[in-house]
């Protein structure tokens, strides 16, 4: 009788742990001002997939790099649904992968993140051409669903930008005052690219089947931004 009691205790007590685990756990590091493979780090784990701090390698012929533990490919099972529709904004998907990217990545969409003295934490990049900004509430918390994540397009894939928006043509030239200046016009070439500048819009999930939802606390110390939390997928 007592060892029945026992294994009914065990069994209550592990399907208390398995309803209470998260779908996607997330812990990520990433120094924002130097080059910093050794210390950038992202983990994640899941049902689908689980990476524990995976961080940016150089490939053998010195020339190529990728991240050691295959995050890029496999944080895709979260990002996405069955259909390829997001689950959570695309700016935070790219920002989770800086600490697993080669550093020429990190300069070249000109990361940037600022703290202010409210405690609210503001990150910048272009990404492909893109220009993304997230910023966090008081508590340096992203809440997500959210629609507070915003996006322009003003650039080609490889990061040329328009002269609207670039003094130089570069990432590191933009205007973010021109970024987010509704005013100028969208629709404009990209140099003797096909590509089109486009008009400011959220950010935001486009699966009809779940989203993820949770609380993701963001700090930034001495040029070290960091990122963790728990999400779960939320019907829609």
């Amino acid at each position: 009788m007592r060892t029945r009691f026992i294994l009914l205790v065990a069994a209550f007590l592990l399907c208390a742990f398995f309803a209470s685990a998260a779908d996607l756990t997330i812990d990520m590091q990433v120094n924002t001002a130097a080059k910093d493979s050794a210390n950038n780090y992202l983990t994640f784990k899941g049902a689908n997939n689980s990476v524990d701090k995976d961080h940016f390698v150089l490939a053998a012929d010195g020339t190529t790099g990728a991240s050691k533990l295959l995050s890029t490919e496999l944080f895709n099972s979260y990002r996405f649904d069955v259909r390829g529709k997001k689950t959570m904004p695309g700016a935070l998907r790219s920002l989770l992968l800086y600490p697993v990217a080669d550093d020429g990545t990190r300069t070249g969409d000109n990361l940037q993140v600022f703290k202010a003295a409210d405690g609210t934490i503001m990150i910048r990049y272009v990404h492909r051409g893109t220009a993304f900004e997230i910023v966090t509430d008081k508590a340096g918390k992203i809440v997500l669903p959210t629609t507070t994540v915003r996006s322009r397009k003003i650039g080609h894939s490889d990061n040329q930008i328009h002269a609207d928006f670039s003094s130089n043509g570069k990432a590191t030239g933009v205007d973010w005052a021109k970024v987010w200046n509704a005013s100028i016009a969208d629709g404009k070439t990209v140099g003797s690219t096909t590509s089109k500048t486009g008009k400011i819009a959220p950010d935001i999930v486009e699966s009809e089947f779940f989203v993820l939802a949770g609380t993701l606390q963001v700090t930034f110390a001495g040029n070290i931004l960091k990122i963790a939390g728990e999400l779960n997928a939320q019907k829609q």
